[in-house]
């Protein structure tokens, strides 16, 4: 076994192994149509075969690009080396994890031993139902079943979660993955309608509402009062501020007392405005198309701006709207042709949530 130290490399590597400069030479050029050994980092491990008897010679070496990727370079009956990489099969192995909010959504899930990636996915699932910034509250209580990536017995990773469940206020939002095992999937109520919906409820996930819409807030710097046509989002600085739907930008640059300001047209009704960030997205400009939940700048102080914080507008036909609490239609449901389909998935859902024992189950390998 070996592993290539800081400031090294496998050249440095292998001649500390006594394996000949010409034959790294050719190790090299043979692997380069496959991998370039000279962009393999520091602290990689890997293991060297050599022939056996008094004239030691090197006749294999396996190389470790990935917990889940290996380099297997050989030398073959034709006196040549061979070069291959090779996926390491993962296993996965479903898992329930489950909470009840004492204090915060993130204070449940690190009671849970949840990952934050996992929670951060919970809230994503639901952005449509629930406004996570402002709406969770202490008794609510969540479920999922998700998948954990093995590899040799050994965690690697997680993988989608199949179905998800947030109780608040008396009404359960339940979520099924569908198809399952799709890369493109989505998220479904147990009546196959979508839970996307045109907005998302929030443009920043676990910020703090610090002044609503209305018509004659007090305006705290230039002290009169004056309409205050959208909401403020507190969060700390540098927190990504996402679009709430799909659309194209009208602009993204400095505009007054709005410091950095983007405006998305997002079809012939609707508009939304995004204010006092500290900077954009990399690559956003005008007439470019987002899609929703894409980040597009980062909460910021600039403009007439008393600390850190987003002024969020809606517009409905060119008019302030206030975004809270409005409901808007859902995507597509599920289509006639897939409800027999899709009601099997749900019955299956539903099973994997009423066990709660941790290992839920083991499903198949893949390469």
């Amino acid at each position: 076994d070996f592993q290539i130290e800081y400031g090294s490399t496998i050249f440095d590597t292998l001649r500390e192994l006594d394996v000949s400069s010409q034959t790294i030479q050719e190790i090299v050029k043979a692997t380069r149509p496959v991998f370039d050994l000279s962009k393999i980092p520091a602290d990689t491990d890997g293991i060297a075969f050599f022939t056996k008897g008094p004239f030691r010679t090197l006749n294999q070496l396996e190389v470790s690009l990935s917990p889940v990727k290996k380099l297997h370079i050989i030398w073959s009956p034709e006196n040549s080396w061979q070069s291959s990489i090779k996926l390491v099969p993962v296993v996965k192995k479903l898992k329930t994890y489950e909470g009840t909010v004492a204090m915060s959504l993130w204070d449940s899930a690190q009671s849970a031993g949840v990952n934050p990636l996992i929670i951060s996915k919970l809230a994503d699932i639901f952005a449509w139902q629930i406004d996570f910034s402002r709406e969770v509250q202490s008794g609510d209580s969540w479920k999922i079943v998700v998948e954990e990536l093995m590899v040799d017995n050994v965690f690697y990773g997680y993988g989608k979660i199949l179905v998800a469940e947030y109780l608040k206020d008396g009404h359960k939002h339940t979520a099924v993955r569908y198809p399952a095992d799709a890369e493109k999937a989505d998220y479904y109520s147990p009546d196959g309608k979508s839970l996307r919906r045109m907005f998302l409820r929030s443009p920043i996930r676990y910020a703090r509402v610090s002044s609503r819409f209305d018509r004659k807030r007090y305006h705290p710097i230039l002290r009169i009062s004056r309409p205050h046509n959208g909401v403020d989002y507190a969060a700390a600085p540098g927190t990504p501020i996402k679009a709430v739907g799909d659309g194209v930008i009208e602009f993204a640059t400095w505009r007054g007392g709005n410091g950095r300001m983007v405006k998305i047209r997002h079809n012939g009704t609707y508009a939304t405005s995004y204010s006092h960030l500290r900077s954009f997205a990399r690559g956003l400009k005008a007439n470019s198309r987002v899609q929703q939940g894409q980040v597009i700048g980062y909460v910021g102080s600039s403009g007439l701006s008393t600390g850190p914080h987003l002024h969020f507008e809606f517009y409905q036909n060119g008019r302030y709207v206030d975004p809270l609490g409005r409901h808007f239609p859902s995507a597509n449901p599920i289509p006639d042709s897939k409800k027999q389909e899709f009601g099997e998935a749900v019955r299956v859902a539903v099973d994997l949530l009423k066990k709660s024992d941790g290992s839920v189950a083991q499903q198949q390998k893949k390469g």
